[in-house]
């Protein structure tokens, strides 16, 4: 009777020691796919600025586009051109 007691004691703790072990395993292997996941959605909005950087650089070579540029955000003309700029009015706020 008293080896049997020991024994179940014995198996209970071995039970509770294997269930708390494996608690902490499922605790880290869920938050590194968290992490995974993490990292994988930067890694996708990365690629996605490197793509648009890449477009810029594009069209950084392109005397069309720099010119349309150069017109658009600072207001430069070429010679003999007037250039007209259209200011809203105070009524429509």
């Amino acid at each position: 009777m008293k080896g049997r007691k020991f024994f179940i004691i014995l198996a209970l703790t071995e039970s509770l020691i294997l269930i708390f072990l494996s608690a902490r395993v499922y605790y880290r292997v869920s938050q590194s796919r968290y992490q995974v996941r993490e990292v994988e959605k930067e890694l996708r909005e990365l690629k996605l600025e490197n793509e648009k950087l890449k477009e810029q650089e594009r069209n950084a070579r392109n005397p069309f586009y720099l010119e349309k540029l150069a017109r658009e955000k600072l207001g430069l003309a070429k010679k003999g051109e007037i250039v007209y700029k259209i200011i809203p009015s105070e009524e429509g706020k």
